[in-house]
């Protein structure tokens, strides 16, 4: 006994130290038609089951020490290269000589010791490399012979120290260069005069602890887009703008980050913009000093200013040469009211966001009057109080408006029309915002909206029937979180006068039950979203179609589910029954059965899973011997067949009692 015992101990240590090695136990690349998924699997070389077709391969979180020019040699068709963090520190030469077609290349966070002159040759259609975070010190480390058609170039988070080598770049063809983080402390004339032959070029320096940029060091350059967002920590943003003299570009990002010492910009300073030819400026979390009414009198070209929490309380009252600015961002600055923007200071803006104000906002009348070009107006988490009615007197003189948020602010007074002085509203978003309404059809007079979003506003639709009106060309309608009063949505008005709507949404508003018909009549319907209500159970048939929809049904309390109801979905529908306490047994078995046939039509299929296993209902194996159908059969053919011996007992009887008669 005591020797069986020992043998069968063996064999189990011999098993468990084999069970890796069994290639079925191992973990296995996740393929599709042109593309493999072999990442974080501890890979030391590209596995054999790899088809030699292959287009994109993520081989990132593996071990490949040094790549050769075999490592890759079969995937002669890859487009697609992701080799992050596979502990790469040697590339031979040639490694990617058979990869042609290969246009992105990403080898993120590898300590590279070694790259080898010829260690890019081949790749004839490369278009973008990373080489971030890889320990490189120097440009003049990277190969850069066969990179003639790069366009992308991201060497974020290196150990980058000068521009030294830039000129090896192809730069006639790149359009983007990535110096984030680094260690440059010195950029110079003699640097930046090898991009003169470009055009449009977008460099990034955000994050390096620049310490002198050479006077006119940008001049005669056309870029796309510099950014020294996060430079000026041992730097005044002063050496920055004179170098920056005498170049034009499209975007310019002077701002910095929260945790970056306090950078101040002058008077003085902002001059050098008259040497300086942009059309959009970033200034977020800089401090302006002493603003006149000639501070921006450089900025006569600027058609985009960003000054986001830039410590703004008021604009002086008539700021000169801002007559071109047409995107004004002031979010998250210290105004008390609107007309301290002094808004025909700017009149040709038609972007205009002040949201997240630090105070209280009062919206006074007729601040805005003079952007009659506004056509985008964002107010919103800004505590703004607008007197005893709005919106028209606060809103006078914006008729081109589009787009107005009014989200996330304090109780308003609407008036019976409160739009009526901007009749070409397409989006209006007034989430989490309370209202006291003064008519029953507050919309009447927005005939081109085409967005209303009414969320968590304690909206009584039940009660106010006609509060849709007017709004014919409605295309999307969001009512999360307004609670329908006793839990059921009853056929109501209000959506007959929205006869074009594509999106709906009623999530979490208490929904414990649909009455027929709701729906009926939105025959254009593509998207609704029922979710974090209490219904019990699910019901399609209020649809006007269900060939093309997207039905969200999740987190509710939908246990069983008739197959029948689920059929009807079209190929190009889908119904999310995701966080559900769905019952798996034999009562939900044809729904069961159904979902592994239509994986394609179930949304969040990873969230959808049984009430009591937690299981994903997709891996639920049930073995139900009868069907629904089936069982009715049997039944039937059942009581067919006690009738039948019934009927040939009782005759049976019959014939046995008058058997004696018979004789006589």
């Amino acid at each position: 006994m005591g020797r069986a015992l020992y043998i069968c101990v063996g064999i189990g240590i011999y098993f468990i130290s084999c069970i890796e090695t069994i290639p079925w136990m191992k973990k296995q690349c996740i393929q599709t038609a042109d593309s493999s998924d072999c990442s974080g699997l501890a890979l030391q070389l590209v596995p054999d089951e790899i088809p030699d077709s292959i287009k994109t391969l993520d081989f990132s979180f593996n071990y490949l020490p040094t790549l050769y020019n075999s490592t890759f040699q079969r995937l002669r068709s890859l487009v697609s290269l992701d080799l992050t963090r596979c502990s790469i520190n040697f590339i031979y030469e040639d490694v990617f000589q058979y990869q042609f077609n290969l246009k992105s290349l990403i080898l993120v966070a590898n300590p590279l010791n070694f790259i080898s002159d010829s260690a890019f040759s081949g790749l004839l259609a490369l278009k973008y490399l990373s080489l971030a975070g890889s320990m490189i010190r120097s440009l003049m480390e990277i190969p850069t012979a066969h990179l003639e058609f790069l366009e992308i170039l991201d060497l974020r988070g290196s150990d980058i120290y000068s521009l030294d080598g830039l000129e090896n770049f192809p730069l006639h063809q790149m359009k983007k260069l990535l110096l984030d983080m680094n260690l440059i402390e010195k950029i110079k004339m003699a640097d930046m005069e090898k991009l003169q032959r470009t055009s449009g070029l977008e460099i990034s320096f955000k994050g390096n602890d620049l310490v002198d940029v050479e006077p006119n060091a940008f001049q005669n350059l056309a870029m796309g887009s510099l950014d020294f967002s996060g430079c000026f920590k041992k730097m005044n943003i002063s050496v920055l703008l004179k170098g920056l003299e005498g170049v034009k570009t499209n975007k310019l990002y002077l701002g910095v980050y929260e945790d970056s010492p306090k950078t101040y910009i002058k008077l003085a300073e902002l001059q050098s913009f008259c040497n300086i030819s942009v059309v959009d400026v970033d200034f977020q979390l800089l401090h302006f000093r002493d603003l006149t009414n000639t501070s921006f009198r450089c900025f006569s070209e600027i058609q985009k200013l960003d000054l986001t929490r830039a410590h703004l309380s008021a604009f002086p009252p008539s700021l000169s040469n801002l007559s071109m600015l047409s995107h004004l961002v002031l979010d998250e600055n210290y105004f008390h009211n609107m007309c301290d923007i002094k808004a025909a200071s700017f009149p040709m803006v038609t972007y205009l966001s002040m949201s997240g104000n630090g105070k209280y906002l009062n919206f006074n009348e007729n601040c805005l009057e003079p952007l009659s070009y506004l056509e985008e107006l964002h107010l919103s988490h800004n505590s703004m109080g607008t007197g005893h009615f709005c919106c028209n007197k606060q809103l006078t003189g914006l008729r081109e408006l589009k787009f107005l948020n009014l989200s996330y602010n304090f109780v308003m007074n609407w008036e019976p029309l409160p739009f009526n002085t901007t009749p070409n509203l397409k989006h209006l978003d007034c989430t989490h915002t309370k209202y006291v309404l003064n008519s029953s059809s507050p919309f009447i007079n927005l005939e081109n909206l085409q967005t209303l979003n009414l969320s968590f506003t304690n909206l009584k639709l039940l009660d106010n029937a006609h509060i849709l009106k007017g709004l014919t060309k409605l295309r999307v309608l969001n009512l999360k979180g307004n609670t329908i009063q006793g839990g059921v949505l009853a056929k109501t008005k209000s959506f007959d006068y929205v006869p074009l709507l594509e999106i709906l949404v009623l999530s979490s508003c208490g929904i414990t039950e649909i009455h027929e018909n709701v729906f009926k009549n939105l025959a254009n319907l593509k998207n609704v979203d029922l979710s974090e209500n209490q219904l019990v159970k699910l019901s399609l048939t209020d649809f006007y179609s269900l060939n093309q929809i997207q039905l969200n049904f999740a987190s509710n309390k939908i246990t069983v589910v008739d197959v029948k109801i689920v059929e009807d979905l079209g190929t190009s529908s889908s119904i999310d029954l995701s966080s559900n306490p769905l019952a798996c047994n034999c009562t939900n078995y044809q729904f069961i059965l159904w979902v592994k046939e239509n994986v394609s039509k179930m949304k969040h299929i990873e969230k959808t899973c049984c009430d009591a296993t937690n299981e994903k209902i997709i891996d639920v194996d049930l073995q139900c011997i009868f069907s629904n159908r089936t069982l009715g059969i049997v039944l039937g053919i059942a009581i067919v067949i006690v009738i039948i011996i019934s009927l040939l007992y009782c005759v049976k009887k019959i014939q046995a009692r008058y058997r004696p008669y018979s004789r006589l």
